[in-house]
């Protein structure tokens, strides 16, 4: 089959998908060629909560975090996160977690987030040696829950009174008292940095309990957490294991980075995958000859170019089209550190760095199957 047919073909398959609305076109493919459309996820409303141990051992972690947070802001943006970020320290004794900084919340519309977020997680190193990172985000949880449900209180109070037919007081009302944080809309995720042993009063399985609900009931996988800290069993620095960190981390689904390693910046990216919800990998349908794999990120005409991934190549067939038409074609490099690679024992596609499909997009891999390999 000519790369003219290919295209053709993939163009077709790709308008088929985005019309039926489904995450993957497997038919009207001849014998043995193969197509799979893969839909990137939506955009989220994402409440972030840091908790970050403040003890004296924590100066070159705090530094290393803010170093790399460019990187973990820079998927947000790319997934179109509507986003509101807090960081408190695992000293509850002192600090009682309260949000740290200036401004305490960040948010997309502050005229530098990165900085601000950088600022807000060099938290100092003046705190108790008794980390009780999970009491301080209980804490934080119910104090902000309280503050979005007092300006819930208000902004109904406010609707009540507005005349039926005018849209203008309720929009007033909906700006005017608009919860900072615990949006009842958003999904919370949690990260745990510490480079010593979580020692909240009470077990693993309550704090589980007591965040998985932070939302309410049926809201339970509407939270994340994820922690940033020593190895278990053993660490490779001067650190003392996550024992209970990591028990949390992995009774949520959540992931698990080393606080040993030289730098955060890999392992900001995949918290900010995990929070923005820009999958990184897809498992084609059929096992294929690798030599033959090919793909191509379809991207609609109204998409920002920050919105996208790393291309080798990129066309654009958007002249005279609608803003939502998939006209933009980025192919997207081979290989890491930001290109994708092929891995046969998932058979999967695995996206590194900047190649992560944007939002919106839809990833079409074209390949001729391996009829050994099927037949196993």
């Amino acid at each position: 089959m000519s790369p003219r047919s290919i295209r053709a073909l993939t163009a077709l398959s790709l308008l088929v998908a985005l019309a039926c609305g489904e995450d993957r076109v497997i038919k009207a493919n001849p014998p043995g060629f193969r197509q799979d459309v893969f839909q990137q996820e939506a955009a989220s409303r994402i409440d972030t909560l840091w908790v970050i141990d403040n003890s004296a051992s924590m100066e070159p972690h705090q530094a290393e975090l803010a170093a790399s947070l460019t990187r973990f802001m820079q998927l947000f943006d790319r997934g179109l996160v509507d986003y509101r970020i807090a960081v408190t320290t695992t000293d509850v004794i002192r600090d009682k977690g309260e949000l740290i900084g200036n401004p305490p919340i960040v948010t997309p519309t502050l005229a530098d987030p990165v900085a601000a977020f950088q600022r807000n997680v060099r938290v100092g190193t003046g705190g108790k040696g008794h980390e009780q990172a999970f009491e301080a985000a209980r804490i934080a949880i119910e104090r902000e829950k309280a503050r979005a449900n007092e300006a819930l209180a208000e902004r109904a109070a406010c609707l009540i009174v507005c005349p039926a037919a005018s849209q203008s007081c309720r929009r007033d009302c909906e700006r005017r008292y608009a919860p900072e944080f615990m949006r009842p809309e958003a999904h919370l995720y949690l990260v745990f940095v510490s480079d010593e042993e979580e020692q909240s009063f009470g077990e693993v399985r309550y704090f589980q309990r007591l965040f998985e609900g932070a939302l309410g009931v049926g809201n339970e996988d509407a939270v994340s957490v994820a922690t940033i800290c020593g190895d278990v069993p053993a660490p490779a620095c001067q650190a003392e294991p996550g024992t209970r960190y990591v028990a949390l981390a992995e009774a949520t689904g959540g992931l698990v980075a080393s606080i040993c390693d030289a730098t955060f910046e890999r392992h900001l990216e995949r918290l900010a995958l995990d929070a923005a919800g820009l999958k990184r990998k897809f498992t084609l349908s059929r096992p294929p000859d690798p030599e033959t794999l090919a793909l191509e990120i379809h991207y609609r005409c109204d998409t920002a170019p920050e919105q996208m991934s790393r291309c080798e190549t990129e066309t654009r067939a958007c002249d005279g089209m609608t803003p939502e038409h998939p006209g933009i074609i980025c192919v997207p490099p081979m290989g890491e550190p930001n290109g994708w690679t092929y891995e046969p024992s998932t058979n999967g596609l695995l996206f590194h760095g900047d190649a992560v499909p944007g939002l919106r997009s839809a990833l079409v891999a074209s390949y001729q199957e391996d009829e050994k390999a099927a037949a196993r």
